[in-house]
C-alpha cells in the first residue's frame, strides 16, 4: 500500500506546511515507532508518557524514513536533512488517527462496526456478538483484550485496544475479506489518547462504568468523560441508522442518557427493569447454566439459557441481542447463537465431575466485577468461597483496599498474592490491599469466620486454595483469566491460572 504525501495529507494537514519539492513523494509505510521504520516512511514522531518519539528521529532517518512529523517547536539542521521532509504541528497525536485512516483508504467506510466500552464485560459482549453475526452467515472481526481476529485470522494483542495503525490495519484486512462487521472493544485510554478518532461506528454499546484506571484518569468524571468520547464518535460517523445501547444500571447512567439525547442519537436501554427496552427475568441460575426471560419492548419474547454463568453476564447477553435484533439478524439463530458460548478466563471451570468442589477462573480485577463474581458465586449456594487474589503493580492504588472490603464481605477465605508486581514493590502492594481487610464503621455483612492468608507466591496460592476446598466449596481464581503470563520488574514469565490449578487438582 502506498500513496503520495499529498495525498496522504489531503483535508488533514495544511499543505503550504509541506515544501513543494515533497509534494509528489511515495509514502508506503507509516509508523510511530523507529524500530518499524523503512524507505519511503513517514515517522510520526510522538510525545508519550514513558518516551518522546522526537529523541528517536535520527534512528527512524538513519533507517531511511524520508518524512517526519514532528513537534512545531522541535529544531533540526536543514543542510544535514535537506532530502528529508520535515512537517510540523501542534500535537502529532491528534494527526496519527487520520493519516492512518487516509493511508487504509477509510476502511470503516466499509464494514459495520460496532463498540463496546465499559468497566466490565467488554469482552464478553464481543464473543458474543461475534457468534450472533457468524449463525446469521456473515463474517467478523473482533478487535480486543484476548486477541484480534480477522474473519478467522487470529492475532495476539498486548492492548484492549490495539494502537490506531494497527487498528486501520486490521479493518483494512477485514474488509479484504468481505468482513460484514467489526466488533472492537474501546479502552478509556484509547479513547482519550485519540486512537478511535476516525473510526466510522454503526453501534455503541455501553456496559458499565465502576472504579478503575484511577492511576491515569484520577477521577471518576474525567474516567466518565474519557468513555462518553465514543459517543461524539458515534455523532460524526457517516453511517445511517446509527444508536447506542446503555445498560440502565450503570452507574452514571442520566449523564450518559443525557449525554446521548443532546448528540440526538438514538438510545436503546437494557437490564432487570420492565422499563428498558430489552429486559430479563431470570427464572433459575445453577453451576451449569442460567436461564431467563426475554422481553423485547415489553413484550415476552422466550426464553433462554446461557452457560455463561453470573448475573452481569445476563446482562452481556441482552446488550448483545438488542444490537442483534436493532439490527434485524434473525432472532432465532442469535439466540441460539449464544446459548453455547464460553469465554476464556471468564468464570471459566476447570474442575469435572469427579470433584466434589468448583474451581473457577476468572479476569474480575476490578473492585465491581470482583463483586459480580463473588455474589454470582454465592447464588449457587456453595458451602464456603475462597478467592484467591490480588492488585497489579504500577496501577491504580485507590482500588485495592476496595477489592480486600469485597473479599472480606462476600467470601469466606481469602488468599491474599501477587498479580503483576511489574516494577513496585510487594510490600506496598500487599499494605495497600489489607487496610481492606479491616473491620471499620463502612463494613457490613461480615462474616465472623472470614479469615485471609498472604501467599506472595502465586502458585503456591493457588495450591493453597485447591488444597483448602472441600466438598460443595467454590474456588475463585481472581485478577488474570485468560492472560499466560506474570510481569515482574524485570522480566515476563509464563503464568496461566487455568494450568497451575489444574495442575494442583492432579496431585490432590
Amino acid at each position: 500500500m502506498s500513496m503520495l504525501l499529498k495525498d496522504l495529507t489531503k483535508n488533514i494537514i495544511d499543505i503550504n506546511l509541506i515544501d513543494k519539492k515533497f509534494h509528489d513523494i511515495k509514502i508506503e509505510n507509516i509508523s510511530f515507532d523507529s524500530r518499524n521504520i523503512k524507505p519511503q516512511s513517514l515517522f510520526i514522531a510522538i510525545a508519550g508518557f514513558k518516551s518522546d518519539g522526537h529523541d528517536f528521529i535520527d534512528l527512524a532517518i538513519e533507517n531511511n524514513a524520508i518524512a517526519i512529523l514532528c513537534d512545531e517547536n522541535y529544531s533540526y539542521d536543514i543542510k544535514k536533512n535537506e532530502d528529508i521532509c520535515f512537517i510540523k504541528v501542534s500535537n502529532t497525536r491528534k494527526y496519527l488517527a487520520p493519516l492512518a485512516n487516509n493511508f487504509y483508504d477509510n476502511p470503516t467506510r466499509k464494514l459495520s462496526v460496532v463498540g463496546v466500552t465499559g468497566t466490565n464485560g467488554k469482552t464478553t459482549t464481543t464473543y458474543l456478538i461475534k457468534s450472533i453475526i457468524e449463525a446469521n452467515d456473515k463474517k467478523s472481526s473482533v478487535i480486543g483484550t484476548i486477541k484480534n481476529i480477522i474473519d478467522n485470522e487470529v492475532l495476539e494483542t498486548a492492548l484492549t485496544t490495539p494502537d490506531t495503525i494497527q487498528m486501520q490495519d486490521i479493518f483494512s484486512k477485514s474488509v479484504m475479506k468481505n468482513v460484514d462487521t467489526a466488533i472492537m472493544e474501546a479502552s478509556s485510554h484509547a479513547l482519550e489518547l485519540h486512537r478511535c478518532d476516525e473510526i466510522n461506528y454503526d453501534a455503541v454499546i455501553f456496559s458499565n462504568i465502576t472504579e478503575d484506571h484511577l492511576d491515569h484518569h484520577q477521577t471518576m468524571e474525567k474516567y466518565l468523560d474519557s468513555k462518553l468520547i465514543i459517543f461524539d464518535l458515534l455523532k460524526k460517523s457517516c453511517k445511517k441508522d446509527k444508536f447506542a445501547i446503555v445498560n440502565i444500571h450503570t452507574d452514571y447512567f442520566d449523564k450518559i442518557k443525557n449525554y446521548i439525547e443532546k448528540l440526538d442519537i438514538k438510545l436503546i436501554t437494557f437490564g432487570f427493569d420492565k422499563n428498558c427496552d430489552y429486559y430479563a427475568e431470570i427464572i433459575s441460575m445453577d453451576i451449569k447454566k442460567i436461564e431467563y426471560k426475554l422481553y423485547v419492548y415489553g413484550e415476552y419474547y422466550k426464553d433462554v439459557s446461557l452457560k455463561l454463568l453470573g448475573d452481569f453476564n445476563v446482562l452481556n447477553s441482552l446488550s448483545a441481542l438488542a444490537y442483534a435484533f436493532e439490527k434485524k439478524f434473525d432472532k432465532e439463530k442469535s439466540i441460539k447463537a449464544i446459548e453455547t458460548i464460553q469465554v476464556d478466563g471468564r468464570f471459566e471451570i476447570v474442575t469435572n465431575e469427579e470433584h466434589d468442589f468448583i474451581v473457577a477462573v476468572d479476569y474480575s480485577h476490578t473492585p465491581d466485577s470482583l463483586k459480580n463474581i463473588l455474589q454470582s458465586a454465592r447464588v449457587l449456594k456453595p458451602n464456603r468461597i475462597i478467592v484467591v487474589f490480588g492488585c497489579g503493580g504500577n496501577r491504580d492504588r485507590l482500588k485495592r483496599p476496595i477489592m480486600a472490603n469485597i473479599a472480606l464481605e462476600n467470601s469466606d477465605i481469602a488468599i491474599l498474592t501477587l498479580d503483576n508486581q511489574r516494577s513496585e514493590a510487594i510490600e506496598q502492594i500487599m499494605a495497600d490491599i489489607e487496610e481492606g481487610f479491616k473491620v471499620n464503621e463502612k463494613s457490613k455483612n461480615i462474616n465472623p469466620n472470614f479469615r485471609y492468608k498472604k501467599i506472595i507466591d502465586r502458585k503456591d496460592a493457588i495450591f493453597e486454595a485447591i488444597k483448602e476446598a472441600k466438598k460443595n466449596d467454590i474456588v475463585i481464581i481472581a485478577g488474570k483469566g485468560h492472560e499466560t503470563y506474570q510481569i515482574f520488574a524485570d522480566k515476563t514469565i509464563h503464568f496461566d491460572d487455568r494450568e497451575v490449578a489444574r495442575e494442583a487438582l492432579s496431585k490432590l
